[in-house]
């Protein structure tokens, strides 16, 4: 026992709940608060392994996220690939349901007495978070056992992926070595449109100024990768006008209506 891993070790912590059994269905949505607890577990042992203490890689990146001030990106150049108001109303109704049921998840998981304080710490290695993002889906049973300092040091995390490509690399043709990696693009590199989403959902309200600089990073890189689209792209501009519409809409950073 003594010179187990700490990932080993994160494996053996466990809530005070039942283990998932021969019987339990990963698939099957929850139905009672005891049920998602379960489901809690299960996706608990798939996250990143946990360190003993934060490192100071991220910690660096959070306090340097304002360390320039970005020039406002041009206004968008083709004005067929902006959503309509009826589009942007009926994102912003699904997000608002879809907050309102992370709350009352909370409220049923401090119903059963779980302690989010027992919760081992998760790893702040950047590369494996990448691969977990990368490999898993953003499930609420994953989420909603990290805290809000969490939160918003993968909604960090996520923000520097979407502003440097070069740090979420995708194959691209591995036999030219000039363009090994293919542009950034939010239909196809799907999972980290899902990820931003996802945290969006389970922030807790109100945010730390730190957070709505994080926010805005996002909305600009979203604003400049749809304005590299073409007018016919209308699909792959959704992903970025979804982005967008929640950080003026839900988020309040107003000024950024007009790339809407």
């Amino acid at each position: 026992m003594q010179n187990q891993t700490e990932e080993e070790s994160f494996q053996l912590q466990a809530l005070e709940i039942q283990e998932p059994d021969e019987n339990f269905d990963p698939q099957k949505p929850p139905q009672t608060g005891e049920e998602f607890l379960t489901h809690m577990l299960y996706e608990r042992k798939r996250c990143p392994a946990v360190v003993t203490k934060r490192s100071s890689k991220i910690e660096n990146n959070v306090a340097n996220n304002a360390f320039e001030i970005l020039v406002s990106p041009p206004l968008p150049p083709h004005k067929c690939l902006l959503p309509t108001p009826e589009w942007r109303d009926a994102q912003v109704t699904s997000f608002k349901e879809a907050r309102t049921r992370v709350i009352a998840l909370r409220s049923e998981l401090h119903a059963q007495r779980y302690d989010q304080n027992i919760e081992p710490p998760l790893t702040t290695d950047v590369d494996k978070w990448l691969q977990f993002c990368r490999e898993q889906q953003p499930l609420l049973s994953t989420l909603l056992r990290l805290s809000q300092s969490d939160l918003e040091l993968l909604l960090e995390m996520l923000s520097r992926w979407l502003q440097q490509p070069e740090q979420s690399p995708v194959p691209f043709d591995p036999s030219e070595p000039s363009t090994l990696y293919k542009p950034l693009d939010l239909v196809q590199d799907a999972w980290l449109a899902r990820w931003l989403y996802a945290t969006l959902v389970c922030l807790h309200l109100p945010l730390e100024p730190h957070v709505f600089s994080t926010l805005r990073y996002i909305g600009r890189s979203c604003v400049v990768l749809r304005n590299e689209l073409q007018p016919e792209e209308l699909d792959r501009a959704a992903p970025y006008n979804l982005i967008i519409t929640l950080i003026v809409l839900v988020f309040a950073q107003s000024d950024f209506a007009v790339y809407l």
